[in-house]
């Protein structure tokens, strides 16, 4: 069954939030896992690549659109999620319907108002269906 891990970072910005998705990315990476990036459309999908080719500052994240190729880090925004199953990190106002084939997914949760909601929602959803759900909470570490 998926696990679900909910992130919860204390920003309010949407690029701080996108910072701390490719920490995730970073992280699952080290430890060889494929990772598709979740994302609502088109634009935030160049906004979230943009930010990998430059973080962390002495390295990039290499990454493609989903549609590109089939690099071990992708972003979508499509109904289809490729040929990944590992991590999913979701970064998109709803959950993706694919997101039970995937082994691991992150909701990276800010402090924007619409992004809490959402992700509130997300955490009803998982927990109503008897997802494994872990809850790491960033605010009371900055």
């Amino acid at each position: 069954m998926t696990q679900v891990d909910f992130h919860i970072v204390p920003v309010l910005q949407a690029a701080d939030r996108y910072a701390y998705a490719a920490r995730l990315v970073n992280k699952a990476r080290s430890h060889q896992h494929r990772v598709l990036l979740a994302v609502d459309d088109e634009a935030m999908a160049r906004s979230v690549s943009e930010l990998l080719w430059s973080t962390p500052p002495e390295s990039f994240l290499a990454h493609s659109l989903l549609a590109g190729g089939d690099d071990d880090v992708q972003i979508g925004w499509h109904t289809e999620p490729g040929q990944h199953h590992d991590v999913l990190i979701n970064l998109a106002a709803d959950i993706p319907e694919y997101f039970s084939r995937f082994e691991r997914v992150f909701e990276v949760v800010s402090q924007d108002p619409a992004v809490l909601n959402a992700t509130r929602a997300h955490y009803k959803f998982y927990q109503d269906r008897g997802y494994p759900l872990k809850r790491h909470d960033l605010r009371d570490r900055v």
